[in-house]
């Protein structure tokens, strides 16, 4: 019995997406006062208030905080498609539903965090509101960045390490690109807090796919049950 192989276009491009979106936009949100000039906690709140105070630091932060969401969701997208890959290639269904988990925990942390960045902004931009007064105008930033890096590594860590450990068992990455995600992911679950550790999930993203893209998935059908043309 024969079969042919249909070519099924994939939704890696969402991949290359998020990777594009996360750069500008945690560009956009993650601007501040210059930090040589926050020598007490009331110098702290004083040039944080002036900085909310200027329009355009408002208007990029509350632009970057649609783009990360935007970037997010792409990232789920990606999972998914990944997931399923995974799955199809037979990585055991355990590994490659924890990737799809790790992704939509990155999306709920980040999106948290640009929460705790963007409401000072969002409120004053949107409703008019006053700018608060006291410690919150650079606690809600701190709050922020901790949710962005600290859960934001570690859920990347669980989407790495879980596809990274997929893809060698299944065939469906190189090797060493496998490998490479089960590293990234141990270093971003420790070393997160620094924000430059970030870029390495965007490459591995990146990376993978461009490598999916150039692999494309293929749905089977028999020949005895395809329709007739």
């Amino acid at each position: 019995m024969n079969s042919v192989v249909v070519p099924r276009r994939s939704a890696a491009w969402a991949g290359i997406v998020f990777a594009v979106l996360y750069v500008v936009g945690m560009n956009m949100v993650t601007g501040g006062p210059n930090s040589r000039t926050k020598r007490s906690p009331a110098q702290a709140e004083a040039v944080w208030h002036a900085y909310y105070a200027d329009s355009g630091h408002r208007v990029s932060i509350v632009i970057g905080a649609f783009v990360l969401a935007a970037a997010v969701l792409a990232l789920v997208i990606f999972a998914t498609f990944l997931r399923d890959r995974l799955a199809g290639d037979g990585a055991p269904a355990t590994l490659s539903g924890l990737v799809f988990a790790g992704a939509v925990l990155f999306a709920a942390v980040t999106l948290a965090g640009v929460a705790a960045l963007a409401w000072i902004p969002g409120a004053k931009q949107f409703g008019d509101s006053p700018l608060p007064v006291g410690s919150i105008n650079y606690l809600a930033s701190q709050l922020g960045f901790g949710s962005l890096l600290l859960g934001g590594g570690a859920a990347a860590a669980l989407l790495l390490v879980s596809a990274g450990w997929a893809a060698t068992r299944s065939g469906t990455l190189p090797t060493w690109l496998g490998w490479a995600g089960i590293v990234i992911g141990v270093v971003l679950f420790f070393l997160a807090v620094f924000f430059v550790t970030m870029a390495l999930l965007v490459l591995w993203v990146l990376v993978t796919s461009i490598v999916l893209l150039r692999r494309p998935a293929t749905a089977r059908i028999d020949e005895t049950t395809a329709p007739m043309t």
